[in-house]
């Protein structure tokens, strides 16, 4: 985790301190070392959301687009109980979830059905060949809109295979200024739509800041 509460404030980790868990509640210990991205753990429990995973920088660079008021919020579903702490709740009131490892089938469908109104953003950067091949697989349609674009998957990763099947929208995030949004996608033939959002754009028009 980001934060934990210290005399009931949200604060990162720092050498030394301890905190609480905004979601169940128990000890945190905060995780300062010089090779992993400072985090909070608990000091007791090994696992308190099991959707929670570790975050890389550019997990933690996209939360840094939003305040610190809409990272890390815990949702709970008032009939069950259940309690699961969201990436981003975004001023527009949009759940962001930033994937950067990758996530099992059933547990991606559960966070869609969590948390309902919700958005996808993937890292495509993680795997180099994935970054190539989506440039070599996007193409010109014949339309007049110019950041739409059709593709022929060309690699033999995954990865728009995989979140072809969302209930949600996808994002992915290739290093570049542009987001593209995965419209459709079918397996067996590698042939899709995607359409290209400024990142700056996008960022700003869910409640973020390019600053």
């Amino acid at each position: 985790m980001r934060y934990s509460y210290v005399n009931n404030i949200k604060v990162e980790p720092a050498k030394g301190l301890s905190g609480v868990c905004p979601c169940c509640g128990s000890e945190t210990i905060s995780k300062c070392g010089n090779y992993k991205v400072h985090h909070w753990a608990h000091k007791n429990i090994t696992q308190c959301d099991p959707w929670w995973e570790n975050e890389s920088e550019w997990h933690r660079a996209w939360k840094n687009h939003f305040p610190i008021e809409n990272q890390e919020i815990v949702f709970i579903n008032n009939i069950t109980n259940e309690k699961h702490i969201a990436d981003i709740h975004s001023p527009t009131d949009i759940v962001i979830e930033i994937q950067s490892y990758s996530i099992d089938d059933d547990e991606a469908r559960a966070r869609e059905a969590f948390y309902e109104n919700m958005i996808w953003v993937i890292n495509g950067c993680k795997n180099d060949f994935d970054r190539v091949n989506f440039n070599l697989s996007v193409y010109h349609p014949h339309t007049e809109d110019r950041f739409l674009r059709k593709l022929r998957w060309v690699g033999r990763g995954k990865i728009l295979a995989k979140w072809s099947y969302s209930t949600k929208p996808v994002y992915f995030d290739f290093g570049t200024d542009l987001v593209w949004e995965l419209l459709k996608y079918d397996v067996n033939t590698k042939e899709g739509l995607v359409k290209a959002h400024p990142k700056n754009e996008f960022i700003v028009n869910l409640g973020g800041s390019c600053t």
